[in-house]
């Protein structure tokens, strides 16, 4: 299952009419703006919000490589390290893909 996303590239812009506000866009379309009154996190949060469909092929990729891997040679590393990477990663792309939802207030579950 992939997420119906806006595609990637998106940008980011730094709007002038609205002080602290950065807007993100894919292509001409409005993703959605950045409000913060903490300015040290506005660009911050901007970069990251503007990465996240690079960063979900990234990773979505990383895991299907590894499983590919795993699958024809049998070679994968099972240490808690990776065990809990994996589980984070995936339980990152639950989120991404919608398969999985936060409540407010607790931590969530893949």
């Amino acid at each position: 299952m992939f997420p119906n996303h806006s595609p990637a590239p998106w940008q980011e812009r730094y709007t002038h009419g609205t002080p602290g506000v950065f807007q993100i866009y894919a292509g001409e379309t409005l993703v959605t703006e950045v409000r913060t009154s903490d300015e040290e996190r506005q660009a911050p949060d901007a970069h990251l919000i503007t990465a996240a469909p690079l960063l979900y092929e990234a990773l979505r990729e990383l895991l299907d490589s590894a499983e590919e891997g795993l699958m024809q040679n049998g070679e994968g590393c099972e240490c808690d390290r990776c065990d809990d990477a994996k589980h984070a990663a995936y339980r990152a792309l639950g989120f991404a893909e919608g398969r999985t939802r936060l409540k407010e207030g607790q931590s969530g579950t893949f």
